[in-house]
């Protein structure tokens, strides 16, 4: 601590101000110029708004503030492809703009319209060549309007300030040049004083797309332009307070602080000024907390230059900030003449917090802090990058709610409001710097860089030193580990010596200048190791923050608890950040064009092509930025036979990357051109020595000088025997072939190949062309055919009809499905996991016969007086006991309680459930808001259904292919040819329509097809072209539609029961029997089934599983999937609930009874993918809702989970729109079901359920 113990005034030094040049040279290579990032700014500082009274500036209302204009609203507006565009000399005030459009500031351009907005995680939207800039398309915003200053500026200073404007900027004013600025989202400000007129007065910005900045605008997100922050215009007096640093130092007893306030004072006169400088706090009763103003004396400050003042002062036992409880105080702060007269005055709330790394600790007043962090983007799903005020409350409400108390603001400054509210609510703030090279890492170690990455610092730490959430730095994001980042890390701290420890979100756990280690994305095993020290130099002790550890992608977030343990035991680990938090889904209307084939495989336009005459009517033109047509993955595109044929019109557009026509992945067929001169027809087959891979059978042909910019008509024509390219109806390529066509895992599109145009790696252009009259045909046909007839095609587009449709959230070009709430800020079933495994009370057993419990407050600073205690007994998820829990127990305590329930034993579970709430209301919750829980298991639950069931006599009628068992009350049909239920028909109604059938696939989640993390499932059972993960395996091993042979079945009867036994091989070969003496690459499954059917009515199914062959190393799924009548769409368990879980996300769930409907029981995951499932089922009931439906309950806890859409159609659809219901309700019930995981690590070994072999029991009742 460097303590100051007396109330003192320091002038540091004396810093000229230089005069502004009115002719700033404005330099067309300004923008691919590292060394250039900045002309005619003010320096940075901490931004404030001139009050002229003391009584003003403590109101703090900006729109009653005659020295300040907030400049947003509707300008003039002209975007152009490229600079060479720009209207000439339209800064000019003369210069006419009724023809331009209106735009709405702030706003990102591509969400007004304008433009293409595109996703990317590592790669840039243009070819990479640092610093240069391509010049065939680089968009340009030209914006106008009017501003009006009043007299009363006359003789001030005059400020414009833009506090985001991406990426390169040129500032005029009345026609004259004002300013340059490149950066994405950090502030830039202007004085405009010497170009300004009292009346109207004429800005004009040029935005420019991209600029050699881009390359350090590299982050995964939406790659977005345009002013889409505040822009703001403010008046000083010339002589001013130029900028302002508040540091709060506290005692070694972190009671008593030391408020230190320094203050840069500017004179612009052409006069020496004597000033006085004050400041003063005030608590929430606006009461001085100081006694007195904190004063500087006279200070004497020389024309044309500036001065720094410091004044410390002694505050006596002030409420202290903290995350968990956000005090804070307005401080006003006055620059006066040397008669007493207010210059200018401004207020802002403060609050008294120290962060100190001692020890390589990170403590805040004096408490070592364990972060449960979330990476939050600036993301709206309407409005881009200008995220409104009260979404920012939002989402910051949200991760209170759920016990997150810090945010890493990824990968740039966040919008100041952010952190204006991160102080009012109490979330502590890793605030980084925006300097994200990713597929450039190089240039963090380039000179001619530096001051590039020193710049983005400076307006960071700047503006946002005065934040107490603010208690990290970031050097950034994976932005290379050269001598930049060190640069970046020594600026910031020379800046803002408050804040001692930095750290750097590198791909690499540790680098030698940071304070504060990774890693991220390791196992929990990699990370104890780590905080051990196992990993890191000898000696090196230096703290660990996860700054990326989980990414949550679709349906995901597995093994939290796991980290948790070991960052609660690990005095060096301080927590970290899941990645990330809100979907970035883009809200965007359906575009179909209708399908004139039989099939309706309509196509959905993706991006932002355009209409534009073609050969016949209309056509499409695809732009080559990020626009494609997409198609269901529907059964007739597969094409798999040996016969394929594929023609179009198309006018191409010549570019140096691969130009796809038409493809169905890069493994299946398609027409393109492979490089810039040669077109290709190709089909894909599986090899006659390997079945595993794929051989590309393809035929070629060099295009002459006049293909580019003219129409042709092309064809690829497979009929069994050759491949056959034909160029305006001649045959230019052929390539004898025998076999057939190998399917894929990926989607049919037009201008885009699927399978490596994904994830957002796309670098540069995608397809580029005009199309007309696409046909596609799964058998071979004549070219005249292949032209005129529509009737027999599986695709026919002529692209003279569009229609718009209900909305979707598009992800861009495979942009990730991340987050924990969706776009619209509902939350998604994975935040309760955070909740709960992050939660600030711990809980622990120690005797559950007498009810002690231990309870350790994992809270940093507040005592559990501060909120309700309270305990519940249940039996078999109903209460039967409940009482409150007062408790005092401070901060970082633990203490043994005894729960004084009286129930000691029963027939039935007991569960014991200890929580603590909310005692009043908050600003982010409401009174009695749980804040942390546990449930422990007193007495387990005895099996169900021991007793025999009775009813009326049974009786059986056998054919060759069917066993009927009935008696008065039901008639059950089992098909022995199947080797399952026909019918359940019960009391007059039918409770099937099909299955069970034995499943180990499931609609593959996210993770399950990203290749990030793909290469820990490598093996030689991989076919390219099947996926890109997991579901590789699975495809590979023909486990995802496995084909049932019954090999044996016999029937028994006696008094009170039917059996039924079976034996059934399921595997993809028609007998695996013989199959597996050749080959042990065939995976199958041996069941031995017998069924009980007892008089009732009830159901008991014992099934032996026997695995044989080979085995994927990871088995989604084991059990059974009912089709039940589609009215069967009610449900309630006892179980985890209410909300999905999975075998590692499912301790943030309670058990209880819960009840639901179908519709209810869906996720609306971006990508659909497996959903619902819950975990640790007791028993379930499905039903209609007039009370008829399947009793279901097994020997152990089992998985369920209820679907409206069947699970072929979930493993095919990639939108959410591709979804339809199914014509019954699905039930999944499963005896295993595999974690969740994350993107990067996927499911820890112990949540990978493997292919063993093993018993189940389920037991099902109608009723």
């Amino acid at each position: 601590m460097h303590k100051i113990t007396s109330f003192s005034i320091i002038f540091l030094f004396v810093i000229p101000t230089l005069a502004i040049s009115q002719d700033i040279d404005f330099n067309p290579n300004d923008w691919q110029d590292p060394g250039i990032f900045e002309k005619g700014q003010t320096a940075p500082h901490a931004f404030h708004i001139p009050f002229d009274t003391e009584t003003e500036a403590l109101t703090n209302d900006p729109s009653q503030n005659g020295n300040y204009q907030l400049l947003n609203g509707q300008w003039d507006f002209k975007w152009v492809e490229t600079p060479n565009e720009v209207p000439n000399r339209f800064w000019e005030p003369a210069f006419n703009t009724e023809e331009w459009d209106k735009i709405q500031v702030p706003s990102n351009w591509q969400m007004e319209g304008y433009g293409h907005p595109k996703f990317r995680n590592i790669s840039l939207t243009f070819e990479s060549n640092p610093p240069n800039i391509p010049d065939y398309y680089n968009p340009v915003g030209c914006y106008r309007r009017s501003i009006t200053i009043p007299e009363s500026w006359e003789g001030k200073s005059v400020k414009l300030r833009f506090e985001g404007v991406k990426s390169a900027t040129y500032v005029w004013l009345n026609g004259k040049r004002v300013g340059y600025n490149q950066g994405g989202f950090e502030p830039a400000e202007f004085d405009i004083s010497p170009f300004l007129e009292i009346g109207e007065n004429t800005l004009a910005v040029q935005v420019i797309r991209f600029s050699d900045g881009s390359y350090l605008e590299n982050q995964d997100m939406w790659r977005l332009s345009g002013i889409f922050r505040d822009v703001k215009l403010y008046a000083q007096p010339k002589t001013m307070i130029k900028d302002h640093y508040i540091v709060t130092d506290l005692d070694d007893t972190y009671k008593n602080a030391t408020l230190s306030v320094s203050a840069v004072i500017g004179n612009e006169e052409n006069r020496n000024r004597k000033m006085l400088f004050d400041f003063d706090v005030f608590d929430d009763n606006n009461n001085s907390i100081l006694g007195r103003k904190a004063e500087s004396g006279l200070l004497n400050v020389h024309s044309h230059s500036s001065e720094k003042v410091n004044i410390a002062i002694q505050v006596r036992n002030p409420k202290k900030w903290s995350a968990e409880m956000p005090n804070r105080y307005t401080i006003l702060i006055r620059l006066k003449d040397e008669a007493g007269t207010i210059l200018e005055a401004f207020s802002q709330k403060i609050g008294f917090r120290e962060v100190e790394y001692d020890n390589k600790i990170l403590t805040v007043n004096g408490v070592p802090i364990k972060l449960n962090g979330i990476n939050s983007h600036m993301h709206h799903p309407e409005k881009g990058q200008a995220v409104p005020l009260a979404t920012l409350r939002k989402d910051l409400e949200i991760m209170k709610q759920f016990n997150m108390n810090c945010v890493r603001t990824c990968h740039y400054p966040p919008t100041p409001e952010y952190l204006d509210l991160a102080d009012e609510l109490g979330i502590y703030v890793v605030d980084e710097v925006g300097d994200e090279a990713h597929s450039n890492l190089q240039l963090s170690e380039d000179p001619k860089w530096t001051e590039m990455y020193k710049d983005r610092t400076r307006k960071l730490v700047y503006r946002d030193r005065n934040h107490p959430s603010v208690i990290m730095w970031s050097a950034g994001n994976e932005s290379g580990s050269g001598e930049n980042i060190k640069a970046v890390i020594e600026t910031g701290k020379e800046i803002d010596p408050s804040r001692p420890a930095w750290m750097y979100g590198g791909n690499t756990f540790y680098i030698p200048f940071e304070d504060i280690v990774g890693p991220r994305y390791y196992i929990p095993l990699g990370l104890r190791h780590i905080v051990k020290g196992d990993m890191l130099p000898k000696g090196d002790i230096r703290s660990s923050f996860m700054d990326e550890y989980l990414a949550a992608t679709g349906n995901s977030l597995g093994g939290l608890d796991e980290y948790w343990e070991i960052i609660r035991r690990s005095p060096r680990s301080m927590g970290g950040a899941i990645w990330d938090f809100v979907s970035p889904g883009i809200k965007t209307p359906r575009w179909t064009l209708p399908d004139k084939s039989p099939k309706k495989n309509d196509g959905q336009i993706m991006g932002r092509p355009t209409f534009v005459e073609g050969k016949h009517g209309r056509g499409l033109q695809f732009t080559g930025h990020d626009d494609w047509v997409e198609f269901y993955r529907d059964p007739s595109l597969d094409i798999t036979g040996n016969a394929l044929s594929i023609g179009f019109w198309i006018k191409p557009s010549k570019i140096p990357q691969p130009n796809i026509f038409l493809g169905k992945g890069k493994e299946q067929y398609g027409i393109q051109m492979q490089d810039p001169e040669t077109l290709e027809f190709y089909i894909n087959s599986k090899s006659a020595d390997n079945y595993l891979i794929n051989d590309r059978i393809s035929a070629k042909v060099k295009v002459g000088p006049n293909f580019y910019g003219n129409w042709h008509h092309i064809a690829g024509i497979y009929d069994g025997q050759r491949l056959k390219l034909y160029l305006d109806d001649t045959v230019v390529a052929t390539t004898e072939f025998t076999g057939n066509i190998s399917t894929t895992a990926f989607p049919l599109c037009l201008g885009r190949e699927a399978e490596k145009q994904d994830q957002g790696e796309l670098s540069g252009r995608m397809s580029s062309m005009v199309l007309d009259d696409v046909r596609v045909f799964d058998h071979a046909v004549t070219l005249t055919d292949l032209k005129s007839k529509v009737d027999d095609a599986v695709l026919a587009l002529d692209f003279d009809t569009d229609s718009k449709g209900e909305d979707f959230y598009a992800v861009g070009l495979g942009g990730r499905t991340y987050g924990v709430i969706w776009p619209d800020r509902t939350i998604q079933p994975e935040i309760h996991q955070i909740k709960k495994s992050g939660q600030p009370i711990g809980f622990e057993m120690v005797d559950s016969k007498e009810g002690l419990v231990k309870i350790t407050n994992y809270h940093h600073f507040k005592n559990l007086n501060q909120l309700n205690g309270y305990w519940s007994l249940q039996e078999d998820g109903r209460e039967i006991e409940n009482g409150i829990l007062p408790l005092d127990l401070p901060a970082q305590q633990s203490m043994e309680v005894n729960i004084p329930y009286k129930t000691k034993s029963s027939q039935g579970e007991r569960i014991l459930t200890i929580g603590f709430s909310l005692k009043e209301k908050v600003d982010w919750a409401s009174e009695n808001y749980e804040v942390a829980w546990e449930q422990f298991i007193l007495e387990k639950a005895s099996a169900p259904f021991t007793e025999i069931p009775f009813g009326n006599s049974l009786q059986i009628k056998e054919t060759a292919s069917d066993l009927t068992i009935f008696n008065k009350d039901f008639t059950y049909v089992y098909n022995k040819e199947a080797g399952k239920w026909k019918s359940i028909l019960y009391q007059g109604t039918e409770y099937l329509e099909g299955g069970p059938e034995f499943k180990i696939w499931r609609a593959p989640l996210a993770n399950d097809v990203d290749p990030w993390g793909a290469y820990k499932y490598n093996s030689n059972k991989m076919t390219t072209g099947y996926g890109r993960s997991i579901d590789n395996q699975l495809r590979t091993l023909g486990l995802r539609d496995m084909r049932n042979l019954v090999d044996t079945v016999r029937v028994s009867k006696n008094a009170q029961e039917v059996k039924i036994k079976t034996k059934v091989w399921s595997s993809s070969s028609l007998d695996p029997r013989i199959m597996m003496l050749v080959s042990n690459d065939l995976s199958a499954f041996e069941r031995d089934e017998t069924w009980t059917i007892y008089p009732d009515g009830t159901l008991e199914l014992n099934q032996e599983i026997t695995p044989h062959g080979t085995m994927p190393e990871i088995l989604p799924k084991e059990g059974l999937q009912f089709q039940l009548p589609k009215e069967f769409n009610q449900v309630s368990w006892y179980g985890k609930g209410p909300f999905e879980t999975y075998p590692d996300r499912k301790t943030g769930a309670k058990f209880g009874i819960y009840s639901s409907n179908v519709d209810d029981m869906y996720e609306p995951y971006l990508l659909p993918q497996d959903y619902g499932n819950r975990t640790d089922v007791r028993w379930l009931k499905v039903s209609n809702k007039q009370g008829k439906g399947l009793w279901i309950s097994g020997d152990t806890p089992l998985n369920f989970s209820l679907h409206k859409y069947d699970t072929d159609n979930l493993s095919r659809a990639v939108y959410t729109y591709q979804l339809k219901e199914a014509p019954f309700t699905i039930l999944n019930i499963d005896r295993k079901v595999s974690g969740v995981g994350g993107t990067a690590i996927r499911q820890l070994q112990n949540y990978r359920e493997k292919a063993i072999s093993g018993h189940y029991q389920l037991k099902i009742k109608p009723f």
